[in-house]
């Protein structure tokens, strides 16, 4: 800085200033109050030096009559007329002074008296702040007059202003649980202080205490008991979404809502959701890859963002903010299931320096432990004998005899339906180091390994007699129970710049860099079509790998004050995104038919199956690498135009090298009606751009569906939409998907103590992209174009990627919030409400197949389970309503959270033949209680699902009657399913016990 400024500097030498330094000024002599900036002037031109300084740290400073009039030494005329400002000079060359803020310090404590540690300390209306170290104190260069804005999550943000006379300054804040009140930051780029009932848009602030608290240990879970619109439940018996969960908000897809990292875009998965759960055909982003030690804070902002953050942000956007804080902190969490299974481990740590007094580093490390459970009921098919989903009674005795004479079969225990078993290991940095009193250098990087173990349907030793094939008798004489074993990899670096130009423009580079891969491994399985001494039992079935690379530029400045303003913030930017994609191949034996003649059994020619079961590996056509370029810029108005009204407009047009081009706007207002109400509405259209995923993904696999109260293997093919089989069924080329957001809501604070927001929303989105299918050969249509189209005769099902329904979704966030002093203690309340409803507003037929309904209200493509998905799959409503007390050491708090109604439906239905669940809403307790042992450290116990509730079991379609001969079992997979796999409210593990200790140091 020091040598761009001399360019404009004087020639004069050392010994000219010495000289020169003796001589007195009368014209300095004055006896009355003068500009700070006119006696600055004037010593420029006695001494013939020039200063350099930040015009608003003078603007309104004077200087009195002493210290106008010492004419004694530059040095001392200097520091005569500035050091009643609490400023100072710098010698950047011997005609060259620079004036600059002098350090204030002070201290930051709680009600109590304790230093607190890690309290963000903000200049109003600019990005210059620090921290405050372990023993609370802080260091700031700022002028008097700067307003210090001092936060601090859990407390009420507290505003002092810098004076002369006060140092140092002491700062006492006071705690708040209210999550409603605290800052955010998602959902605008003004710099402006403002609380979630003050924002435009809802927001729900959720911190890592409020995390913690919940008894869970992954971000999903613990967020599913604390946001009233997001939703995330474990899957089983699908694959690798086992392994992720697919998450939703406001009642939408997984793909619906944009993740950030502190306020930048987080990668998706590789893996893509093909299998029968909620989220089908979704590429999501994995929130439990992020590591919950590093987590400082979670936003959720509850409303179409895509203008402001770019495709995604249909539903809204979550951001993740990782600690700045210094001191350590660790967590440690023991518990299990009821039932005896289920155990979880999990240890967090996290430490953070200072740099350089404004500077921070903090290091987190998170390891998770999650054991398997077990749900599964009885298997009441046959075992050894081929029979179908209707035995009759001479094919049951014949089973029975056939499994005493192999020793017995446990029909108890051959499925896994539960959570699968995973190991997670994250770690994180976090860091700001400043290069300059205006320029920070920021990065972040974070690496995640998961190994998980799930298990698939049971094959018995039945299958290897039927067609096709799928059992190797000679090595498993009973069956085996396949298992999916994955190993995910995370890895993302996110590294900037930023800093303020001296005319006030705001500036930040940044390169984000984030991927994730997904091995699939196949073990305690078999490729029937193997023989001899080559056959194995584990395969490598091939891997999944998406990263994603992206640059922006953003610049903002508030113009507020030369409009005389409040605020009048100014944003723009751009961005260049780069995504790529690849599957490679399995090995050979995972994938590869090595009997394709098939098998001679009496007078019957069986065929083998292919691959390894459970997961047939990804076959050479099936591999792709590909990329695409995704280039973009957006424009950003905030501004409090009066006390009253704050309005925000926003533009983003996007353009994607595979597709084309898409554009979002947004307009939102606040009106304060009065000091403790306001009334905020929004109206944005926003996109979602198909994932790369979605227009490459193919591959063959086994899926299994209930069809007539039969478990039924179907061999299924996913194409690529740009495939000749998609091109002969009709699609064409995926386009964006468009919504249309509104939103009105209400906001009140009443008495500083009870926060109340309630926001109504409608959601329309055109084009929305589904996994279409299945297209079953059996359809007369459907069979010609897949002959037609060369699609091998083994293939039963095919699906593909489309733009095939319209839907809209309408809903009712509510959140009441209280936090009143009751006796010694402080009483915590909160209630929380999220209704919604999605309905078709139309289906799109392809080119080649119409979208007309049949007798079962079916289309081809689009049938009644699929449809369930998307409409009754997740609860329509769901309530939180949380009590909790913190007196001295103590601390209590009970939850209930009220899941509501979800429904799966049967493929197909008649008036005699109906398989529709109806699964009613449930109510699950959460208690916890915690004591403060030391200083440093606390004890937690808890229950959650105090009372062991479970939903609903699934009923038999012959229910009551006793005739097991019949073979009808509903949706049950013959008595395997007690509980539905297609559409779960809060899981089937029933209630769960835990020990947590925390400590800070």
């Amino acid at each position: 800085m020091f040598s761009a400024l001399m360019l404009c500097g004087y020639t004069m030498n050392a010994q000219n200033l010495t000289a020169s330094l003796g001589k007195p000024n009368a014209s300095l002599a004055k006896h009355q109050p003068k500009l700070l900036r006119e006696v600055l002037n004037e010593l420029e031109s006695r001494y013939q030096v020039m200063f350099f300084y930040r015009t608003n740290l003078i603007e309104t400073a004077t200087v009195n009559p002493m210290y106008a009039n010492e004419g004694k030494s530059l040095e001392r005329d200097l520091v005569s007329a500035i050091g009643a400002h609490n400023l100072a000079y710098q010698k950047a060359a011997t005609n060259l002074y620079v004036i600059v803020a002098k350090d204030i310090t002070g201290k930051v404590k709680d009600a109590k008296g304790d230093a607190m540690p890690g309290v963000s300390i903000l200049i109003k209306g600019t990005t210059k702040g620090t921290i405050s170290d372990p023993d609370g104190n802080f260091k700031l260069d700022a002028a008097s007059g700067d307003v210090l804005v001092v936060s601090f999550l859990g407390y009420e943000t507290k505003e002092v202003k810098v004076t002369d006379a006060e140092t140092p300054i002491n700062v006492a804040l006071v705690e708040s649980s209210k999550t409603l009140g605290d800052v955010v930051i998602v959902g605008s780029r003004s710099t402006q202080v403002r609380t979630s009932v003050e924002t435009v848009a809802p927001v729900d602030v959720i911190t890592s205490k409020e995390l913690i608290a919940t008894g869970q240990i992954e971000p999903t879970q613990m967020m599913s008991f604390l946001a009233p619109s997001f939703v995330s439940n474990r899957q089983t018996v699908s694959d690798g979404t086992d392994h992720i969960d697919p998450a939703s908000l406001r009642g939408l897809g997984p793909d619906q809502v944009l993740v950030l990292v502190n306020g930048k875009r987080r990668y998706q998965t590789a893996l893509i959701n093909i299998n029968g759960t909620v989220g089908k055909g979704s590429v999501g982003t994995d929130l439990n890859s992020i590591p919950v030690a590093a987590i400082e804070r979670i936003e959720v902002l509850r409303d179409g963002a895509a203008s402001q953050y770019g495709s995604d942000a249909i539903a809204g956007v979550i951001n993740v903010v990782l600690k700045k804080s210094t001191g350590t902190q660790v967590n440690t969490h023991f518990g299990q299931q009821a039932m005896g299974d289920g155990r979880n481990l999990q240890f967090g740590i996290s430490h953070g320096f200072k740099i350089k007094q404004k500077g921070y580093l903090n290091v987190s490390l998170d390891v998770r432990k999650r054991d398997s459970t077990n749900r599964a009921g009885d298997f009441l098919g046959t075992v050894f004998t081929p029979a179908g989903g209707n035995p009759t009674q001479a094919q049951r005795e014949a089973d029975n005899a056939a499994i005493a004479a192999n020793g017995g079969f446990d029909r108890a225990n051959n499925m896994q339906v539960g959570n699968s078993n995973l190991i997670n290991i994250g770690g994180a940095i976090n860091f700001d180091l400043p290069l300059s009193s205006k320029v920070d250098l920021y990065a972040t990087l974070m690496v995640g390994y998961r190994n998980g173990k799930g298990a698939g349907f049971y094959r018995y030793p039945k299958q290897g007699l039927q067609n096709p094939i799928q059992v190797d008798l000679a090595l498993f004489p009973r069956g085996f129970l396949p298992q999916i074993e994955s190993t995910i990899m995370d890895q993302s670096l996110i590294a900037g710049l930023t800093g303020k130009t001296g005319s006030g423009w705001r500036w930040d580079l940044s390169n984000t860099y984030g991927g994730n891969s997904f091995q699939f491994d196949v073990t305690n399985s078999n490729n029937s079509s193997l023989e001899g001494t080559s056959r194995q039992t584990s395969f490598n079935a091939g891997r999944l790998q998406f990263h994603q690379n992206t640059t922006n530029l953003d610049i903002s400045r508030d113009f507020g004050q030369k409009l005389n303003l409040q605020s009048f913030n100014v944003a723009f930017g751009a961005e260049a995104r780069f995504d790529m994609f690849k599957i490679s191949e399995g090995e050979d034996a995972s994938w590869r038919n090595y009997r394709p003649e098939g098998k001679l059994i009496g007078t019957s020619r069986l065929n083998y199956a292919p691959g390894s079961q459970v997961f047939p590996g990804y076959r050479p056509e099936n591999a792709v690498d590909v990329s695409r370029r995704v280039m973009g810029a957006y424009a950003d108005i905030e501004t409090d135009l009066t006390k009253s009204i704050l309005v925000n407009a926003a533009a983003r047009f996007e353009n994607y090298s595979d597709f084309g081009s898409a554009f979002a706007g947004k307009l939102a207002v606040r009106l304060k009606l009065a000091e403790e109400f306001s009334v905020r509405a929004a109206i944005s259209n926003g996109f979602r751009a198909p994932s790369i995923h979605q227009s490459y993904f193919n591959n063959t696999s086994t899926q299994f569906q209930i069809i007539g109260g039969q478990t039924v293997p179907s061999n299924t093919l996913t194409v690529r939409n740009d495939s000749p089989v998609a091109s002969a069924l009709g699609f064409d080329a995926l386009k964006p998907e468009k919504s249309t957001n509104l939103s009105l809501g209400i906001t009140s604070r009443l008495a500083n103590v009870i926060n109340i927001t309630i926001d109504a929303y409608q959601i329309d989105i055109k084009d929305r992209i589904i996994l279409a299918g299945p297209f079953r050969r059996t359809n007369a249509v459907v069979g010609n174009i897949l002959t037609a189209a060369n699609v091998p005769a083994d293939i039963q099902v095919v699906q593909a990627f489309g733009n095939i329904i319209d839907t809209r979704t309408r809903g009712l966030d509510i959140i009441i919030a209280a936090s009143p002093r009751l006796g010694k203690g402080t009483l915590d309340f909160t209630f929380a409400a999220n209704f919604n409803k999605t309905e078709f507003l139309k289906v799109n037929g392809t080119s080649r197949i119409p979208a007309t309904l049949d007798a079962s209200n079916n289309y081809f493509f689009f049938d009644r389970a699929e449809q369930s998905r998307i409409l009754v799959g997740n609860p329509r409503d769901k309530f939180t309503a949380s009590l909790g007390y913190r007196v001295g050491k103590f601390n209590a708090t009970v939850r209930a959270t009220r899941f509501g109604e979800v429904e799966a439906w049967s493929p197909t239905t008649t008036a005699t033949n109906n398989l529709d669940e109806v699964f009613s809403a449930k109510t699950l307790t959460d208690l916890s209680v915690g004591y403060q042992i030391t200083k440093a450290l606390k004890a937690t116990i808890g229950a959650n699902n105090l009372f062991d509730v479970y939903p609903d079991k699934q009923r038999w379609f012959n229910e009551g009657n006793g005739n097991l001969g019949s073979g009808l079992y509903g949706n049950t997979g013959e008595g395997r399913f007690v509980y539905s796999r297609n559409a779960t409210q809060f899981g089937f593990n029933g209630g769960y016990y835990f020990l947590s200790l925390s400590a800070n140091f």
